[in-house]
């Protein structure tokens, strides 16, 4: 009897770690979607994108500008400023996965937080990993992709309203920390804005696309 009941609460347990409303998926062929053509948002032909940015840890809260740079065309600088022009975070992230520090101010200088960051923005910045086994469900009322992936420790889920975009990506790491990244976008063709929370980590960061008139940060 007490090996039923263990058994019936770490079958519920696991269970909670699947993302939600997966129940409103069918499973269909890997080959409904070509994951080579789901396009990143940061597209190398683009000269750069800045963002208003907002970061709150627990109480602590820093406010400034992200710009991201494609560097060509699978290459990205990722610069972190303050609205006073003083540099917070500067990342350089390759195509081939390899991923270099520039700078980091010292509060921020711990290697949780760095990697933190550095795995939140690499999702952001790439499409669906091309090198990895997926398994692919719609959604039986809208017809929308899920895309689920699997590396090393973590599963991750890539939503597509578009066939060719990616508008969310939820990250597990086990049963307990997560990840979301939500893109809000006009048409499917310009990020407007981007919210990025974790649990059980206060850790939350929201970025809001600027225009540019001329304005210039040096890097």
């Amino acid at each position: 009897m007490r090996n039923l009941v263990l058994s019936s609460l770490l079958l519920l347990f696991f269970g909670g770690c699947s993302v939600s409303r997966l129940n409103d998926f069918e499973r269909i062929p890997e080959t409904s979607v070509d994951r080579n053509n789901i396009q990143p948002w940061f597209r190398g032909d683009t000269n750069r994108f800045l963002f208003r940015t907002h970061v709150d840890v627990y109480r602590n809260h820093l406010g400034g500008l992200m710009l991201i740079k494609p560097v060509n065309e699978k290459d990205y600088r990722v610069l972190f400023i303050t609205e006073v022009g003083i540099k917070v975070l500067d990342m350089e992230f390759f195509g081939n996965g390899n991923f270099k520090l520039h700078y980091c101010i010292d509060a921020l200088n711990r290697k949780s937080v760095i990697e933190t960051l550095k795995n939140d923005i690499d999702l952001l910045l790439r499409p669906v990993p091309v090198n990895t086994r997926i398994k692919m469900m719609k959604d039986r009322q809208t017809g929308n992709i899920l895309i689920k992936s699997k590396v090393r420790n973590s599963v991750a889920y890539y939503f597509l309203e578009d066939p060719h975009r990616v508008n969310k990506v939820i990250q597990r790491n086990g049963c307990i920390k997560k990840t979301q990244i939500t893109i809000f976008s006009t048409g499917f063709n310009e990020i407007d804005s981007i919210r990025i929370c974790h649990s059980p980590v206060k850790l939350n960061i929201n970025l809001s696309k600027l225009n540019e008139q001329g304005s210039e940060i040096s890097e």
